[in-house]
């Protein structure tokens, strides 16, 4: 019986220990803006390319279930969007995607507008990104700003 109770314990305490070597913690993707274009306009609103880079810091590949993005130029919310299956992205790894999106002519002159006012052709922006994967408890939201320098064509 004494045997018994010390194999028990042997073995609760190993499981126990391989528990605590697992980690429940995924880090954060790394997102970047890289790349604004437009396009044609088609009517009242302006069609632009929008190019993220996101970088894995994970040994696992990222299996990205929803990417959701709002992008605001000169503090005015511009452009926004769902994606539903991104492909994985590898372990430790990155990968760009691209997106086709409209934005209302108006907007798009207020911006122009303040480059214009700015006389260096940099507009400030702010980008807020949400990733979801099927294997997270919740999404990772991430904020980042920066400036684009219209002269160097960035838009």
């Amino acid at each position: 019986m004494k045997v018994a109770k010390l194999i028990l314990l042997f073995a609760l305490s190993s499981v126990l220990a391989s528990c605590a070597m697992i980690s429940n913690e995924h880090q954060k993707p790394n997102i970047t803006l890289t790349h604004l274009e437009t396009l044609e306009r088609k009517g009242l609103n302006q069609v632009i390319i929008v190019r993220f880079k996101i970088e894995n810091p994970t040994n696992e590949d990222m299996h990205i279930s929803k990417f959701s993005y709002r992008l605001d130029l000169e503090n005015i919310e511009q452009i926004t969007g769902i994606v539903y299956g991104l492909k994985a992205v590898p372990a430790l790894g990155k990968t760009q995607v691209e997106f086709k999106v409209t934005m209302n002519i108006f907007s798009a002159f207020r911006v122009l507008e303040s480059a214009i006012k700015n006389k260096d052709g940099i507009i400030k922006y702010g980008l807020v990104t949400k990733v979801s994967s099927v294997w997270w408890k919740l999404p990772f939201v991430i904020e980042k700003s920066g400036q684009i320098n219209l002269t160097d064509k960035f838009l």
